[in-house]
């Protein structure tokens, strides 16, 4: 497998961050539907014609989980504040190793401090809908670093998952802490987890 190469800081044929900002802060939210669409129609474009002129593929897998991560971000702020310290939004699987194929799902984990969410219920749900509604194929998960653990140590894809997975936005300490739940030697000794991956590839 080529090694991969992160796209640029900020790759502005494929998406102009600060110009979508200053678009989004203008604009209602029947405009902001369509400046989402707007702006996933021009990366497809602009990263199939690279595909076409044989541009470098790693770069182009890279470059394409870079832009998702803009629009996410974007989207995400829309319905929780950027400094509201008790919840995160974390790319997992093959999307948090900021790899991203053409339609391939986009899974996220979305992570709350604690358990009792009700306060974010109404915000998740529209999120999730608002990215249902630009047309983005997107598997979820809602858990506290508690609940990563515990669904961890019991499904060997759901370690995997949090092994491959990167903060996206929110505070990095509750990030540090699933990850520090999560570790693969602490729910699966080395021997156990190489078993349990080939018998799920079998």
């Amino acid at each position: 497998m080529p090694t991969l190469t992160p796209p640029p800081a900020i790759d502005r044929e494929l998406f102009d961050p600060d110009g979508f900002t200053r678009a989004l802060s203008a604009s209602d939210s029947k405009s902001r539907l369509d400046l989402f669409k707007q702006a996933i129609t021009q990366a497809s474009r602009v990263l199939n014609s690279r595909y076409n002129n044989e541009c470098d593929i790693a770069a182009l897998v890279c470059g394409r989980a870079w832009f998702i991560d803009q629009i996410l971000v974007h989207a995400w702020h829309l319905f929780i504040r950027p400094d509201d310290r008790n919840i995160s939004l974390v790319a997992v699987g093959g999307y948090g190793r900021g790899e991203l194929h053409p339609h391939s799902d986009i899974d996220i984990l979305i992570l709350p401090r604690s358990s009792r969410t009700g306060k974010y219920k109404q915000a998740i749900s529209d999120f999730l809908t608002f990215l249902w509604d630009i047309s983005l194929e997107i598997g979820q998960s809602v858990r506290t670093p508690k609940q990563c653990r515990d669904e961890a140590k019991r499904d060997i894809t759901v370690a995997t998952a949090l092994m491959e997975s990167r903060l996206l936005t929110g505070p990095a300490d509750l990030f540090d802490e699933m990850e520090r739940l999560t570790r693969a030697p602490a729910i699966w000794p080395i021997k156990k987890f190489f078993k349990a991956k080939w018998d799920e590839q079998i």
